[in-house]
């Protein structure tokens, strides 16, 4: 190592430019992102001089048109080397990301390929002392020079995984981890060739391609080499390639996908969130099973009893019945005053919490509370000066709940998977979706609505970006979770193995799947329900198959509160002296004696986008669909597709569906899995113009269950 390192002075004192780079990083900016989920924080370094491998075109031609700088008669003259061994040397690299930062390179110019590397990775790994890593960026995996055999390797003390993977303990010989939702095989004694080769072996070679996607790096703690392989799926992220603001200027390689990501740019410095790091890691890496946070239930003071034995602040807590309160800003509870509380797991096997007095229902005809129990972790925390009770959750688990919360578990299996990826691929895109508005640099609304009043105009919507302290709440709001105390049938287990990770994409992206209970015979755009945003894949269907009035496919599908409702086709009417003193306490608006109700647009499926409300005091247009429910109902009316009958004393509204209309109708969706249609062809019906895709993976495995 001495040698080594008289070699890197030297090189720094005749090689200006490697000189200049190499102290700069001294002064490069660097921030951490952070966030719950996350085991340590994320860091992010704004490096001007990566642009050049960043930035290099890495296809055939371009690579065949341009002298390969890692062969020693295309070098730098003052680029010097030094002997590793017979078929490496060492070389400064002059645009350094870690300090003391070298490039191993092959002495003869062929292929970068991994296992022609390996032995060298080991061995270097093991000439450095114990915090420097040897790493490997493949082909299409942040390569600059994919025609040229080498490694890299440098100080780890910046790089995240690194540090994440030497504090776990030693358990098998290679294990999976996923700490920033992207698999990682951990292979602890990366001396054992066999382990390597059989790993390497069982991953996918692209077509046209002669070896896996994947980075590697090696690190030692103490006298032991260890091995990190993440595989690879795509080379860049789609924001790297794109014309509009959503571009950042990020090509992921092994530092990258280990933590330290590097932006050559400072305006992607400036704006990369946690959420916006973490999705371009798990693009091009494979995604896992994420877990998400879900907003149960509020109050001055929850009480839930443990089922099972949990840990929270560092200490055990029996199964038994607790009661956690507000106290000055602060969380009382056992005697102690906290921020937060998190409820973990106390033993390996999985435990499980109950809270009570939980509302299901809010604000619509069927609110009512009970007891719920949960799976997963019971975080308790303030927010808008209330205490909230949340649950972090695998998005599996959480979903196998949804199906059995919003329909009958006994429904036919093709429906269960059906709804099981509109449900996957809804909750995916909402997760992601408040991160795009901040991209767009639009605002994000304080409360679950937008609204603008414009000449006697109230047009207003309601959506789920309220929840910015989690991810999804457990009511009709966002997607009827009730943990596990519904009953879920061996059909639901099996749609939501055989469907697992499989979501509806519209290039590239995860399509916002809406559902609602009945379409009344046509879906109804995007744009007339939420914000003005078309999404080509809810398009206009023609639904045959909602107008159904049988008792087992209707108890197969709703709940037993949901079964006596008219859905396809209802009636509601009112005297004017109820609907003028309704739509005054609903709106807040005192309109007079309401003398006309008019529809002043209407969309596809016949439901009212704009409606006018004519008073003997004034009148006013309202809208949009769920706004004119809520006005005109005491908790929220069927829908907005009616038709108004006026007699001399009273207002008759002829209607058709249940809920908004647009995507999938659960109703005619049970009729299509009765009739013999599968889940793909229920799917393609509603949503034409999406695309299945499997958006993360199956559970991690070793390649042998022997090595794990």
């Amino acid at each position: 190592m001495e040698a080594l390192r008289s070699f890197y002075e030297s090189q720094l004192l005749e090689w200006p430019m490697a000189r200049d780079n190499h102290e700069a990083l001294s002064c490069v900016w660097s921030r951490e992102l952070t966030s719950p989920k996350l085991p340590m924080p994320l860091h992010v370094q704004c490096n001007p001089a990566r642009i050049v491998s960043t930035g290099a075109s890495t296809d055939k031609a371009s690579i065949a048109s341009r002298p390969c700088f890692l062969c020693s008669t295309n070098r730098p003259k003052e680029q010097g080397s030094h002997k590793l061994n017979e078929e490496f040397e060492w070389l400064v690299n002059p645009y350094p990301i870690l300090q003391e930062h070298y490039t191993i390179a092959a002495r003869q110019h062929r292929a970068q390929r991994f296992l022609d590397g390996y032995e060298t990775m080991i061995q270097a790994t093991k000439m450095l002392p114990e915090g420097y890593i040897v790493f490997y960026n493949g082909p299409k995996c942040g390569a600059s020079a994919p025609d040229h055999l080498h490694l890299q390797a440098g100080l780890d003390n910046e790089v995240p995984l690194v540090k994440y993977v030497k504090s776990l303990p030693a358990a098998h010989s290679m294990q999976t981890i996923a700490p920033f939702g992207y698999l990682t095989y951990l292979i602890q004694d990366a001396e054992n060739r066999d382990t390597v080769n059989r790993l390497y072996h069982s991953l996918p070679i692209p077509e046209e391609e002669y070896e896996p996607r994947i980075n590697a790096v090696a690190y030692r703690k103490g006298d032991k080499v260890s091995l990190l392989i993440i595989p690879r799926k795509t080379h860049r992220p789609r924001c790297y390639s794109a014309k509009d603001n959503t571009q950042y200027l990020i090509s992921p390689g092994t530092l990258d996908m280990c933590g330290l990501i590097i932006t050559p740019r400072p305006e992607d410095y400036d704006r990369l969130s946690t959420a916006r790091a973490i999705d371009i890691l798990c693009e091009v890496g494979v995604r896992t099973e994420p877990t998400i946070d879900v907003g149960i239930m509020q109050g001055r003071e929850i009480s839930f009893t443990l089922n099972n034995a949990y840990i929270a602040n560092n200490t055990f807590y029996n199964k038994g019945e607790y009661t956690a309160r507000l106290e000055a800003g602060k969380i009382c509870f056992d005697n102690n005053l906290y921020n937060e509380l998190s409820f973990k797991y106390a033993t390996a096997n999985p435990s499980t919490f109950s809270l009570h007095g939980v509302t299901i229902g809010k604000e619509f005809h069927w609110q009512q509370q009970e007891s719920q129990t949960f799976q997963g972790s019971l975080i308790l925390r303030i927010i808008d000066s209330e205490l909230h009770a949340i649950n972090r959750i695998a998005i599996e688990d959480y979903l196998t709940s949804v199906i059995a919360s919003e329909m009958s578990g006994t429904s036919s299996l093709e429906l269960l998977k059906a709804h099981a990826v509109i449900s996957r691929s809804w909750l995916l895109a909402q997760i992601g979706r408040d991160e795009r508005v901040r991209m767009k640099d639009e605002s994000t609304p304080e409360d679950n609505s937008q609204f603008s009043i414009l000449n006697s105009q109230f047009i207003k919507w309601y959506d789920r970006e309220a929840h910015t302290h989690f991810d999804v709440c457990a009511d009709d709001h966002c997607q009827r979770y009730q943990g596990v105390s519904r009953k879920v049938t061996p059909q639901v287990y099996e749609a939501i193995r055989t469907t697992r990770g499989i979501v509806l994409s519209y290039e590239g992206e995860v399509c916002d799947a809406r559902f609602s209970k009945c379409c009344g015979g046509r879906t109804e755009l995007y744009e007339n329900c939420w914000d003005d945003t078309p999404h080509p894949y809810l398009s206009v269907v023609d639904d045959p198959f909602c107008n159904t009035d049988d008792p087992k496919i209707l108890s197969e599908v709703l709940n037993h509160y949901d079964q006596h409702t008219d859905f396809y086709r209802w009636t509601v009417e009112y005297t004017q002296a109820e609907l003028s003193e309704l739509v005054r306490r609903r709106s807040g608006f005192d309109y007079g004696d309401i003398i006309d109700l008019t529809p002043i647009e209407r969309g596809p499926s016949g439901r009212i986008v704009r409606l006018q409300i004519v008073g003997t005091k004034d009148t006013r247009v309202i809208g949009k669909e769920l706004e004119i429910r809520r006005t005109l109902s005491e908790t929220h009316l069927y829908s907005s597709a009616f038709e108004v009958e006026k007699t001399e004393s009273s207002f008759i509204l002829h209607g058709s569906g249940w809920g908004h209309g647009v995507g999938l109708c659960q109703i005619g969706a049970a009729v299509m899995g009765a009739k013999g249609y599968n889940y793909k062809e229920i799917l393609h019906h509603y949503y034409p113009e999406a695309t299945l895709t499997e958006w993360y993976t199956q559970s991690p495995q070793c390649p042998s269950r022997d090595d794990c």
